[in-house]
């Protein structure tokens, strides 16, 4: 299933930064509930390392109306819990957890 994911975050280092806002398109294998984990692999924009982000799910809205196949079948909104690096082949595939 796609899942759209928004989230919103704030550079800790300056808090008094405008937070940052970031979509993106997930595909799960359901839709998630609010408190569990989405783990989403990407690759560095150097490709030199592997980042790897956890969100937990705060909010969930099923989209009733699907006006093409490529419409994502729900939206969460999510809040980014932890993000590390790892320059091995870390093979995560979008999961959820509880």
């Amino acid at each position: 299933m796609k899942i759209l994911v928004y989230c919103k975050y704030f550079n800790y280092k300056n808090l008094l930064e405008t937070p940052k806002i970031e979509q993106f398109i997930v595909e799960l294998p359901q839709i998630p509930q609010v408190g569990e984990t989405i783990v989403v692999k990407r690759i560095s924009p150097k490709k030199e390392s592997v980042i790897i982000f956890e969100y937990i799910v705060t909010a969930v809205q099923f989209n009733a109306s699907r006006e093409s196949n490529d419409s994502p079948h729900a939206r969460v909104k999510a809040f980014l819990m932890h993000c590390w690096q790892d320059t091995s082949n870390f093979n995560v595939k979008n999961s959820l957890e509880k």
